[in-house]
């Protein structure tokens, strides 16, 4: 899980910087004008030499899952059950980072909901592809993406809507398996 948690806290900060020292140099910018009635807060807050940690939110979590997914279908697809394997448990990893990180979302039991598609359809899935059965992985896999559409319904989150990938997401990863 730290693995995981520091990878999405490094890319984070990586990409504001990469903004950054993509743009011309120039004098730095006055600051806004302070108004009497706004506090400053950084001369209210304790000083600390400790940097701020990085917290990835549901999102990034959720992005990670949809790649992911996205391999795991392509995995699937070309019968290469051990890396078909390995995505699974990915997510599973990822969701489980979700049920420490974020348990509750819009006043819902998150890691509940979560708990139940584990133990249902990423369960289903793991006894599909340690099978090697493809209709029951292509099945399963099609019951996992119903799970988490329905929970972005359960969380208003109606408009994000997974389904079966028609293209890998990275075009440099080769699915085939190899010994």
């Amino acid at each position: 899980m730290h693995r995981r948690i520091l990878a999405l806290a490094l890319a984070g900060l990586i990409a504001p910087l990469a903004a950054f020292a993509q743009t011309p140099a120039a004098t730095p910018a006055a600051a806004p004008p302070a108004t009497a009635a706004a506090p400053d807060k950084a001369k209210d807050a304790p000083k600390s030499d400790t940097p701020k940690v990085y917290i990835p939110g549901l999102e990034q979590f959720m992005n990670v899952i949809l790649i992911e997914h996205n391999k795991l279908w392509f995995a699937g697809t070309a019968r290469n059950w051990k890396l078909a394997e390995y995505e699974l448990g990915e997510i599973k990893e990822i969701m489980s980072d979700v049920q420490d990180i974020v348990p509750v979302f819009k006043n819902l039991p998150l890691a509940q909901m979560l708990d139940t598609v584990i133990t249902t359809e990423v369960v289903a899935l793991e006894k599909a592809i340690e099978a090697k059965d493809f209709r029951k992985f292509s099945v399963g896999y099609d019951k996992l993406t119903a799970a988490c559409n329905a929970c972005h319904q359960g969380t208003e989150n109606g408009f994000i809507v997974i389904k079966r990938p028609t293209t890998p997401a990275f075009t440099n990863q080769d699915y085939r398996p190899h010994k």
